[in-house]
């Protein structure tokens, strides 16, 4: 059975200002202590590595988890959060130009099977089907239990994929959109081999943040 602990990162400065983020946004002070609370979880897991999307507040919570673990950390691209348009970059959730960009993409999210774009975005299929290679690329590991720090985009399209896989996008989507998860949440899915299957064991558990 391999083990899959799905990790939010902690509290960054982007949320603490409700803008949309950038890449290289921090994490907050908050968000560090966070990141320090979370990885004690792990000192009695067997875990054996860390993979990181390579954004700086994952990277800050990754390494925070490593240090505190003696664990080393791999970063992987397919664990990004979701990209959006990159007008939206900066803005505050609350600016009009925002409220109207994301209801144009919310209204639009499923035309043309999926491949409907705004603008730069990663559209409703890349989106899917990014995760869906994620879940491959951790499948085919060799190791049986690892971290894997995200975000909150991401890992409730992981959990989407795996309580779902006959690949309708708007069935997939019906149930992203049901997740609620805090920083440093921590979400746990497993895989058996001999089943060949995914399963979800839980999600959101934040009681380390009390």
């Amino acid at each position: 059975m391999k083990k899959i602990y799905l990790v939010r990162h902690g509290e960054s400065q982007g949320n603490v200002a409700k803008v949309h983020q950038h890449p290289d946004t921090p994490l907050s002070e908050i968000g560090e202590s966070q990141a320090q609370v979370v990885a004690r979880r792990f000192t009695h897991l067997q875990i054996e590595k860390i993979i990181s999307s390579p954004y700086q507040r994952a990277k800050q919570t990754a390494e925070a988890i490593a240090n505190f673990n003696h664990l080393a950390i791999e970063e992987e691209e397919l664990f990004r959060e979701r990209r959006g348009p990159s007008q939206l970059i900066g803005l505050s959730h609350s600016n009009q130009v925002s409220q109207a960009i994301r209801q144009e993409l919310r209204t639009h999210l499923l035309d043309q099977d999926g491949t409907w774009r705004y603008s730069d975005e990663e559209t409703a299929l890349e989106f899917a089907t990014r995760s869906q290679q994620a879940l491959q690329f951790l499948k085919e590991r060799s190791e049986t239990n690892l971290v894997v720090v995200s975000h909150a985009l991401n890992i409730r399209m992981l959990l989407a994929n795996v309580l779902d896989q006959s690949n309708a996008l708007d069935h997939l989507y019906e149930i992203y959109d049901n997740f609620d998860l805090h920083n440093t949440g921590l979400s746990l899915i497993v895989f058996n081999q001999e089943k060949q299957r995914w399963s979800v064991v839980c999600v959101n558990d934040h009681s380390h943040l009390g």
